[in-house]
């Protein structure tokens, strides 16, 4: 990891788009990548303006996932720990953001935390169908909840969980079409074919048992079962 940084090194935007680190994966104008700061694990996002980038508007989506973090956060629902961020630009058009993310140690995606919860296995289900419930009812669609995207631990022995990845996210109404697509990624996204059977039975049960905004007329299962997930996971 890079040596040596603080927090007070992302107190200018030049200087943090100068900071390398480790496992960078960077796209035409998004990088994301692993640093140390002040001795802890972060992970920094940047977004950056290139000609030619006007179908993939990378700034905007990088303050839309601000918004949704922010959004999440208001709402009583953990998102990433945003300890540090930044924009820049000319008058009100953004040509660079950034926000740096401190890791909790403690949480793991959700199949690796269900992989070694043994008897409370279906209590960890049971919780995550009632977390999914309460953020669908809110009106949050992550479009991308795939299993690495919920980080689970503990507190107080009751099962904790945290988004991430909200850069797709859609705040709004009730969409139930959305909802359903939501947990046919979730499904989808896990190794273990127990567990995707767990999802498409013990869960969908909790879930829709949960929802206080789901219509009597709506036939969930079945927009369930028609829905495609928003991402291929091979």
């Amino acid at each position: 990891m890079t040596a040596a940084l603080a927090i007070a090194d992302f107190a200018e935007i030049d200087r943090v788009f100068a900071i390398e680190g480790e496992e960078m994966r960077v796209h035409r104008g998004r990088s994301v990548e692993r640093i140390a700061v002040d001795g802890r694990t972060h992970y920094l996002k940047r977004f950056w303006f290139l000609p030619g980038q006007v179908f993939k508007r990378y700034v905007a989506r990088g303050l839309h996932e601000l918004r949704m973090i922010d959004w999440l956060s208001a709402h009583g629902f953990a998102a990433p720990k945003v300890v540090a961020r930044g924009r820049s630009g000319v008058f009100a058009f953004r040509t660079r953001v950034f926000f740096l993310m401190e890791e909790v140690p403690s949480e793991r995606p959700f199949e690796a935390e269900w992989r070694t919860a043994g008897e409370d296995g279906d209590g960890l289900i049971d919780a995550l169908a009632g977390f999914a419930a309460r953020l669908h009812d809110a009106g949050f669609v992550h479009t991308d909840f795939s299993e690495r995207h919920i980080l689970t631990g503990r507190d107080a022995g009751a099962w904790t969980f945290r988004l991430i990845d909200v850069e797709r996210a859609a705040i709004g109404r009730c969409d139930d079409e959305g909802a359903a697509a939501d947990l046919k990624t979730l499904a989808v996204s896990v190794m273990s074919q127990t567990l995707r059977r767990r999802i498409e039975d013990r869960f969908m049960a909790t879930y829709i048992a949960k929802r206080q905004m789901l219509s009597p007329a709506v036939d969930f299962p079945a927009l369930f079962a028609k829905a495609r997930p928003t991402k291929s996971f091979k």
